[in-house]
């Protein structure tokens, strides 16, 4: 039988998220083995108190990437 452990890889994601003010919030992410990170801003609708839909909410990032 073959041996699998040859084929296996790891990938590692990081992300770091802050607070902008109110829902509005940013995340950096990337694959640190790339040395590539990208911003993301979020923001929730105005059906919540606080939010003012600057940014697509978090649901929808989270839509999106499943879609992909």
């Amino acid at each position: 039988m073959e041996d699998r452990k040859d084929h296996l890889r790891r990938i590692v994601v990081e992300a770091t998220a802050t607070s902008i003010e109110k829902w509005r919030k940013q995340v950096i992410a990337g694959q640190p083995e790339t040395g590539r990170m990208f911003a993301f801003i979020s923001d929730e609708g105005n059906y919540i108190p606080g939010g003012e839909g600057t940014a697509p909410t978090p649901l929808t990032y989270f839509v999106s990437g499943m879609a992909l």
